[in-house]
């Protein structure tokens, strides 16, 4: 009776660690509507930033880190991470200038076709703030 009650608990505690995600570094990933279809997504190795919904009107690109998005910040409506895959491919958003206030992580490829689904985590000023208009800079990272 004692190792049905352990595998069980084993069980019910292997159950609450995969549904246990820290949503503050994870983005649901959709792939741009007009790679869909497609045999091989190739990557650029850059983050790219569109003034609209569903990766239309690219307000630009970027292939390191940006401390101040310039005439994209605070204007994002969706984003595509197309870094090339390997160590430094996720980005960190942050809601100010010179990676300040909170962020939000994105993994490599993952594509959000509309930032105001998205929400920055904890942690300085932004937290809880849709991503939706609001990112100000950058900075390329390994996300867990």
């Amino acid at each position: 009776m004692k190792s049905l009650r352990t595998i069980l608990a084993v069980g019910a505690l292997a159950a609450l660690a995969a549904t246990a995600v820290p949503l503050t570094a994870h983005a649901s990933e959709s792939v741009p509507s007009e790679s869909k279809g497609a045999v091989g997504i190739q990557a650029d190795g850059r983050l790219h930033a569109y003034y609209s919904f569903n990766y239309q009107n690219e307000c630009g690109s970027w292939s390191g880190d940006a401390s101040n998005w310039g005439e994209c910040k605070n204007t994002a409506a969706s984003l595509w991470n197309m870094r090339y895959p390997g160590s430094l491919d996720d980005v960190w958003v942050y809601f100010n200038s010179s990676y300040g206030g909170a962020g939000r992580g994105v993994y490599n490829g993952a594509g959000l076709p509309d930032l105001r689904q998205w929400a920055f985590g904890p942690g300085g000023a932004g937290a809880g703030q849709p991503l939706y208009h609001n990112i100000a800079s950058h900075k390329f990272v390994n996300l867990p």
